[in-house]
């Protein structure tokens, strides 16, 4: 009886073992997937309405001999003013998600923008000659006055960055509440309708941050809204005062993990 007891009890304790063993393994781990978490293969689509503007320049520099003493120094600006909007505009992030606290992601977005560019440009002219030092003057300034097209804007944009989900427990009205961000690089390029230029266009380094929420529909999808902006600093022969793109957005997404 004494021996039946003791194996009883050993029984017992193995299966009671193998059962928190069982247990612990299904936990998730780090980037293990899990119902309504974000964890391992993490994608987002989003599509919404967005609003941009931008100040564009270009400088160029002449600069020639005549041969005969005389030296010549030419420089001129253009000046580009955009504002324009989209719907739809389209976001897409690929990359993996760990702990059920932060994604780490591709970012690539584009919109095509119909709205007004305004134009103009001043003229600077150096004629020095042979031996002499000689001020720049402004010899033209239309900038004051400057033409107004319309203009349709193709911008895009690929980066790399992360979304944060603070709010972890899941009884919360809080829960699916997310930061991100990312940096990167951006181009676009406007098609003047009419107007004595034909083009606008320019690239440079930006960041984009976002702030929404998302709500899961089943264990592994969930949708949501966001508030985004997007920054760029433009890096084409511009000047101070001419060289940075911005970009609002409102968008709805659809994500997985």
């Amino acid at each position: 009886m004494k021996n039946k007891l003791i194996a009883f009890v050993s029984l017992m304790a193995f299966g009671f073992a193998f059962a928190q063993s069982e247990s612990a393994s299904s936990e998730p781990t780090l980037a293990k997937p899990a119902p309504r978490e974000h964890r391992g293969f993490y994608s987002n689509v989003s599509f919404g309405a967005a609003y941009n503007w931008y100040n564009n320049s270009k400088e160029e520099h002449d600069h020639y001999n005549d041969g005969y003493g005389s030296d010549y120094r030419n420089r001129d600006v253009d000046y580009f003013e955009y504002n324009g909007g989209t719907f739809p505009t389209y976001e897409f992030k690929f990359g993996v998600a760990l702990a059920d606290l932060i994604a780490f992601h591709s970012v690539f977005n584009l919109g095509f923008y119909a709205g007004t560019i305004d134009y103009g440009y001043k003229e600077y002219r150096v004629f020095c000659e042979e031996n002499e030092k000689c001020p720049e003057r402004l010899t033209k300034d239309k900038t004051k006055e400057m033409e107004s097209s319309d203009g349709y804007n193709f911008r895009t944009y690929i980066g790399f960055g992360s979304t944060i989900y603070p709010f972890r427990d899941k009884n919360s009205a809080l829960n699916g509440l997310f930061l991100g961000g990312s940096v990167g690089y951006a181009f676009f390029i406007t098609m003047i309708n009419g107007g004595s230029r034909d083009v606008s266009f320019n690239s440079g380094t930006a960041f984009q941050v976002e702030l929404g929420k998302d709500w899961w529909m089943n264990d592994h999808l969930s949708i949501g809204v966001s508030l985004g902006y997007a920054r760029t600093g433009l890096v084409w022969n511009t000047v101070d005062s001419h060289n940075d793109d911005n970009v609002i957005s409102l968008s709805f997404r659809l994500t997985r993990g």
